[in-house]
């Protein structure tokens, strides 16, 4: 057959054997909609313009969505107070945890004395090695974790700021020769999201009860015994408003109404008096509720403690007389209890994410979640290969009503599956497959269908005995057609592609829609040009036999 030394049928071929060995090695790339998962919308308290600080709150998203980085996630802006967040996750406990790791700004802090020692951007690295100290260790009842982390050194960096602040801040309690020297040593607080702009009012009752449960400490919460609301709140750096009798004084309102000035937000617990409540917000406060949890001080919540660690005699370099002398240590570790492994992993791996996420610059106003399940996923993908199926077949039923040849209807069918295909394995490489690239690849291949029946009308057009050459024309005058119309629909989805960033499914879709628009106007129509040339002939050759 001549049609065999044509360079568009080898063309057509060589996609169609690549499409076979990209599903075959590769496969579908299947999004939410097909495998199941949970869709986040995060929206942010302001807008965000800068460019880099897009990119800093996206990969911020990202590793707290995915901090292994195991899990299919995708994260874009949509406009600039949304980013929508997609995970292949649907387990409810997961998802519970991931969102409210999400609405924690994360700014982490190390504080001693109410001064900061070091934060989260200090934080060189995480060091997950167990050769490093990283890791679990069964304490009796409890099992005890451990997060080492290394902090940056050089001049006036955070290594240095660690050994000025802590030098020689413990205490010797008492000395033997068997055992050497003991030592008392200071508390350091470990922050997250600490309220600086915040003034905590507190009933003197619940105070009083706080103080007690600090004191006594909460193993189980990560708690430890013998620590003091006085240093918390010092290290807080939190005004703390005490109310007795439900009513605030006049020395205390007027310093209330000073502190609104830089501080405009109440911490309140949620049993507050509501006079109280009331005379807080002719002043101008935000009030923020924060509950209270059974056992645990409300201020340890109220202020976003995350663990209280002493210092060691070593890391006090209670050995070197003289500070200068002193060398900076940026070598550290984090370590907590928890009544069980699963708890004790838990809260290490969220500390973990947060410390090596960083902070999000802004606060984040609200989250929504739309979750799928792998099942209701199938059953997607399960419809949309029938409703494909059923188009086809009314698509072919139409066309053989059209045209009475089994050759042209067949011709069509077979590159209606071909497009599609070829469609499919090519844009899976650059887009997901979910709902918005089916859309596309209906769209794509509805257009070739239309093109393909405008090449075969041409060529059938006129008497049954008109020369090879015209029919010639005929496929050029068609393919002009085919290339307009792709130029059309190319200009409509690429302002899409290019300036819809964060329009999800509909950015997929354009991309869906432009992959297929491509490969018909550059290889499926011109291959079905030459094919339907010969089947055309073969049709008015059969014409011919029927009048003789």
């Amino acid at each position: 057959m001549d049609i065999l030394k044509n360079w568009r049928f080898w063309l057509l071929a060589f996609f169609i054997i690549a499409s076979v060995v990209i599903f075959a090695f590769r496969g579908i790339d299947f999004g939410i909609d097909f495998k199941g998962g949970t869709l986040f919308t995060i929206e942010f308290s302001k807008k965000i313009t800068d460019p880099e600080q897009k990119v800093r709150i996206a990969n911020t998203v990202s590793q707290r969505l995915d901090w292994t980085g195991l899990r299919d996630t995708t994260v874009t802006f949509f406009g600039d107070e949304f980013v929508l967040a997609q995970l292949a996750e649907t387990s409810p406990e997961t998802v519970a945890r991931i969102e409210s790791l999400l609405l924690k700004q994360g700014n982490f802090e190390a504080t001693i004395d109410g001064n900061v020692i070091f934060t989260g951007s200090d934080i060189v690295a995480i060091n997950r090695e167990s050769t490093n100290g990283y890791g679990f260790r069964n304490e009796g009842d409890f099992v005890r974790w451990y997060l080492p982390f290394t902090l940056k050194a050089g001049p006036g960096s955070a290594s240095e700021r660690f050994r000025d602040l802590t030098f020689h801040r413990c205490t010797l309690t008492s000395f033997d020769q068997a055992s050497g020297k003991k030592y008392e040593c200071d508390m350091t607080y470990f922050f997250i999201d600490r309220p600086v702009e915040s003034v905590a009012v507190i009933p003197i009752g619940l105070y009083d009860s706080d103080k007690s449960l600090l004191l006594t400490g909460n193993q189980q919460q990560d708690i430890q015994s013998g620590l003091k609301i006085d240093e918390i709140i010092l290290n807080s750096q939190v005004p703390f408003i005490k109310v007795e009798n439900g009513v605030l004084s006049e020395e205390q309102a007027a310093s209330l109404a000073e502190l609104q000035k830089t501080k405009p937000t109440a911490l309140v617990p949620a049993d507050l008096n509501a006079s109280v409540l009331n005379e807080l917000a002719k002043l101008g406060f935000e009030i923020k509720t924060v509950n209270e949890t059974s056992g645990v001080p409300w201020a340890w919540s109220a202020l976003g403690v995350k663990t209280a660690i002493q210092l060691s005699s070593d890391v006090a370099h209670m050995d070197v007389a003289v500070r200068e002398l002193a060398q900076p240590i940026s070598s550290l570790q984090i370590t907590g209890a928890a009544q069980d492994f699963k708890t004790a992993q838990q809260r290490l791996s969220d500390l973990d994410v947060l410390l090596s996420s960083g902070s999000l610059p802004v606060a984040v106003k609200s989250i929504s979640k739309e979750s799928i399940s792998p099942v209701l996923g199938e059953n997607f993908l399960t419809v949309v290969f029938w409703m494909g199926i059923l188009a086809v077949l009314v698509v072919s039923l139409v066309v053989f009503i059209r045209y009475r040849a089994p050759r042209i209807t067949g011709l069509l069918i077979f590159f209606i599956f071909s497009e599609t295909m070829i469609t499919i394995a090519f844009s899976s490489l650059l887009n997901k497959f979910d709902l918005g690239a089916v859309a596309g690849i209906i769209a794509a291949v509805g257009t070739g269908i239309d093109t393909e029946i405008i090449i075969t009308d041409e060529l059938l057009r006129g008497e049954v005995s008109e020369e090879v050459a015209s029919l010639l024309t005929r496929v050029k005058r068609a393919l002009f057609i085919v290339f307009a119309a792709a130029a059309v629909s190319l200009a409509t989805m690429l302002p899409i592609i290019f300036f819809g960033f964060g329009l999800g499914k509909l950015v997929g879709f354009a991309i869906t829609t432009s992959m297929g628009v491509l490969i018909g106007v550059l290889i499926t129509r011109p291959a079905f040009a030459e094919l339907a040339k010969s089947a055309v002939e073969h049709t008015r050759q059969k014409h011919k036999a029927e009048k003789h």
